[in-house]
């Protein structure tokens, strides 16, 4: 999506503009990088959209344990008015302006040598989480220990048992290569991946109207591109693991949709979002 947003800023603004990717953290963690964005010193990064949760509290709305019942219904939020007002908001409360939001995959429990069937199951297990508040809320509340850590770090803290295990989705964990020390994968299915393309604002506002416009057009078509070949990223990521001998344990998603209910409904209602979060329900399917 990088390459093709770089390509189509290339083009669109007649070589005016262009894109410099730097790739596995060169230019550091994803908070040095929001960071970087809202002082201006870097220009554009991909990140988790909890992560800019930590600025923006409603931004956690799409890192919530258990609102996207499909991946269909998580890319029709991100096409929306939903996905457009939150990032006008988020722009004016952070400096970062998120230019496309794009819904990735499921996310699930990897551990080191234990299978989860139901919540009860969770109880005192310590989980590597990103330091995404949504995401640590949704673990406490299935009674697990969430550990905060930069992703450079998992690896190593569950191979020396720092944590139990990491969560994660399929196409992270098999890159990641994080089957090697947490081969049990137990379909949770708890928050649905999300990364967000934000440039920072003072870079943004710098640039002329018509560049903002090839800005903001290449941003639009390299989301649809996204969308065009990550349709089977799920499955193929899945035959990966299993290639691998990860093996997969069924959950009763039910009881953890329970277990996590309460703290969607007070997220909702003390971030005054329930228009916003009927909108994302009625996109169900």
């Amino acid at each position: 999506m990088a390459k093709k947003f770089k390509e189509l800023l290339n083009q669109k603004s007649k070589g005016k503009l262009d894109v410099q990717i730097y790739t596995d953290g060169q230019l550091g963690g994803q908070t040095e990088n929001c960071d970087g964005l809202r002082s201006g010193a870097v220009d554009l990064t991909i990140v988790d959209t909890g992560t800019i949760a930590n600025y923006y509290p409603q931004f956690g709305i799409f890192d919530m344990p258990y609102v996207f019942t499909s991946r269909d219904q998580a890319i029709a939020v991100t096409k929306t008015d939903v996905a457009k007002t939150l990032s006008a908001s988020a722009t004016k409360a952070t400096e970062m302006r998120p230019l496309l939001i794009n819904a990735i995959a499921y996310r699930y429990t990897f551990l080191k040598n234990k299978d989860i069937k139901n919540p009860e199951d969770l109880k005192g297990v310590k989980v590597r989480i990103p330091d995404t508040p949504s995401i640590k809320a949704c673990f406490q509340a299935l009674g697990a220990t969430p550990v905060a850590m930069p992703s450079g770090e998992a690896y190593t803290a569950v191979q020396t048992g720092v944590t139990d295990g990491l969560e994660g989705n399929f196409e992270f964990v098999a890159q990641q290569k994080y089957y090697e020390v947490a081969p049990r994968c137990s379909l949770t299915q708890h928050v649905m991946t999300f990364t967000t393309l934000c440039m920072s604002e003072k870079v943004y506002q710098a640039l002329s109207a018509e560049d903002k416009k090839a800005v903001d057009a290449a941003a639009a078509e390299s989301l649809d591109y996204f969308y065009s070949i990550s349709g089977n990223i799920e499955n193929k990521y899945k035959k990966v693991l299993e290639e691998h001998k990860v093996t997969f344990t069924n959950v009763d998603i039910k009881a953890c949709q329970a277990k996590c209910k309460p703290i969607l409904e007070k997220f909702v209602n003390d971030n005054k979002m329930k228009d916003i979060f009927d909108k994302i329900e009625s996109m169900a399917k």
